[in-house]
């Protein structure tokens, strides 16, 4: 077993090493390209109900992912088959212990798709146990800022030999939306996500702050506190995406955001990066789910740019990731003086950034509520693709 773990990392690290970094230029899509659909959730409305159009519109996709993942777990990992079990009869006692608004949402999403409470909660906490992703805060000399992220979704979750690419990807694709959620008829926040996530992975509250979430590994992960909060261990923590979802619903300004999500505890580790309206306001908080073990401003050492994937930034990175390597040596190419969408469009579209589990690419400017966002498929016809 050792060795056949030993010979896979080895031949992963010669993959990798067969593809040359590159930073592109001129690569932005035009408004009309950005093809991601836009849809509201009105906070005015009961939970219940505020996701009901977009269920029923999008059940069939949802299925068809689920109906993906569980054939995957049975025929690759069939000594945890067992988790389709717990699937069914554990994981909707989340939804009846989560905080509201989240419960009744849950539950609203599964009577209008006719997808199972425990899917659709199993489809909803999944990122708080793997995920991975690009972020980068960059301010002008101006001390304007802009915050970019790559969404990388399905690392080792299937192969689709007929397309030369990662299965899982290509199901969440057909889900990825813009959501606008409105209180009293005005956009109070947006956020990108997948039809029917109700937390928060990419969002922006109009002159206020950015946000984007990027997976942390850790011993001590996801899947320890989605047992604690199902055997009623700790209660006590927040998911993730539902914490991003809590600023965004409440926070009134930059710093209150950046002590919460250093504060909270949480139910997996992880990266939140900010982008705030003022000079200087830019923060990677690395979260392990009890602590923050160090938080990364912008603005310190004169650092006018920070970078965030899946590796801890204070730490040598992985050699079998080069993202964080290849993106800082992109932004250090262009220089603060093209700081803008279409300079930071173009390093996280560079090659390694922009690989086969590239699913979105958003871009967001807090001081204005700007937000554009684009579905990624990065073509083996276009550009020899990295794996991730």
């Amino acid at each position: 077993m050792m060795h056949t773990i030993y010979v896979t990392v080895g031949l992963l690290l010669i993959v990798k090493a067969s593809f040359a970094q590159q930073c592109l230029t001129n690569q932005r899509p035009s408004a009309s390209d950005t093809n991601i659909p836009s849809y509201i959730v009105d906070l005015d409305t009961p939970p219940f109900l505020r996701w009901k159009e977009i269920a029923i519109q999008y059940k069939s996709k949802i299925k068809d992912l689920l109906n993906y993942t569980k054939s995957y777990i049975i025929k690759v990992w069939p000594m945890f088959t067992f988790l389709l079990d717990i699937m069914h009869t554990q994981l909707p006692l989340i939804a009846n212990t989560l905080p509201e608004p989240y419960g009744d949402e849950l539950k609203g999403i599964s009577q209008a798709s006719g997808i199972s409470l425990g899917e659709i909660v199993f489809y909803n906490v999944f990122y708080e146990v793997s995920s991975l992703c690009t972020s980068i805060v960059a301010q002008d000399q101006h001390g304007r800022i802009i915050h970019g992220r790559n969404l990388d979704f399905g690392y080792l979750l299937g192969w689709d030999k007929t397309k030369n690419t990662w299965a899982l990807p290509l199901k969440l694709r057909p889900l990825v939306i813009s959501v606008n959620y409105t209180k009293h008829g005005q956009v109070h926040y947006r956020a990108i996500s997948f039809a029917g996530f109700i937390g928060a992975l990419t969002g922006i509250k109009p002159g206020v702050f950015s946000v984007s979430l990027n997976a942390r590994f850790d011993l001590n992960g996801g899947y320890m506190g989605i047992i604690e909060w199902l055997y009623n261990f700790d209660r006590q923590q927040s998911f993730v995406t539902f914490a991003l979802r809590d600023m965004l619903t409440n926070a009134k300004n930059y710093s209150e955001v950046l002590d919460y999500l250093s504060d909270v505890l949480l139910v997996a580790p992880c990266y939140y990066i900010l982008a705030g309206t003022k000079p200087s306001e830019g923060a990677i908080i690395s979260r392990s789910r009890r602590t923050t073990l160090n938080i990364k401003r912008l603005g310190a050492d004169n650092n006018w740019f920070l970078i965030q994937t899946n590796s801890d930034n204070w730490r040598q990175q992985s050699a079998l990731d080069d993202r964080y390597i290849s993106a800082k040596k992109c932004m250090q190419t262009q220089g603060q003086s093209r700081v803008d969408f279409e300079s930071i469009y173009n390093v996280l579209v560079s090659r390694p950034m922009l690989n086969k589990l590239t699913i979105y690419t958003s871009l967001m400017k807090p001081s204005t509520g700007q937000l554009e966002s684009s579905l990624q498929y990065c073509r083996d016809e276009d550009i020899a693709c990295t794996l991730w």
